[in-house]
């Protein structure tokens, strides 16, 4: 299984949800990978902190430095982050990136920011990367108050651009205080974008959630 992890915006939790499901796949005993193309911010010194958080699940015979291979200090877009330290990213770079990660393993391939969110110093995005690269994506969107709009539009725009989507996944990166627009945020979630939401994760999940979460993927991807 090969499979991309989008979000509908920056901090929405995909580095996470990234982790837990590559953590309940290993759990089934399968070997997986992790790939992001950039990661920019909460710098230590020499790397951003989601390519630290991936780094730190190397396992099944991957080479660390093939998990993140571009990172940037500042905190703001790739295409952005890159310029401001001398560098002009390209589509090529990340399909070179990608192309050192292809093997019989699970690949999880986290995106950069929302879909939209501009990588490459021609300003692509993750909606022009992962058709090229024949990608089907689990979109990671939040409970709050807005997430009906900022779904909606991301799944939109996803399926204008041939991106294959197996569902939705529910986190909060964030406590958010109990109302009825956090309760009904699944229900109206799936009804609005005709998507499963294969999980959701709360602010502090049970172990458990990672094997359920990997259950959920691959059911859909088994059935797609």
């Amino acid at each position: 299984m090969k499979i991309a992890i989008i979000g509908t915006d920056t901090g929405v939790g995909k580095t996470h949800v990234t982790v837990m499901l590559a953590a309940g796949l290993r759990a089934l005993g399968r070997q997986v990978w992790l790939h992001k193309p950039v990661a920019c911010g909460d710098w230590d010194g020499c790397s951003a902190d989601d390519g630290r958080r991936l780094r730190a699940m190397a396992g099944d015979g991957q080479d660390p430095a093939t998990i993140c291979p571009y990172e940037f200090p500042e905190p703001m877009s790739p295409h952005l982050a890159a310029a401001l330290a001398g560098v002009q990213l390209t589509a090529e770079m990340f399909d070179a990136g990608l192309a050192q990660v292809q093997g019989p393993h699970d690949l999880l391939v986290e995106g950069a920011g929302g879909l939209l969110s501009p990588l490459t110093h021609d300003r692509l995005s993750f909606a022009e990367l992962l058709p090229r690269w024949k990608l089907p994506a689990v979109l990671v969107t939040r409970p709050n108050l807005g997430t009906l709009n900022h779904t909606a539009l991301t799944v939109r725009c996803a399926r204008a651009v041939g991106i294959r989507l197996f569902g939705l996944v529910i986190t909060t990166a964030e406590p958010v205080a109990a109302s009825l627009a956090i309760s009904s945020a699944s229900a109206e979630l799936a009804a609005l974008t005709g998507l499963p939401v294969l999980a959701t994760i709360p602010h502090h999940p049970p172990k458990t959630s990672q094997a359920e979460l990997a259950h959920a993927v691959l059911r859909v991807a088994a059935a797609l």
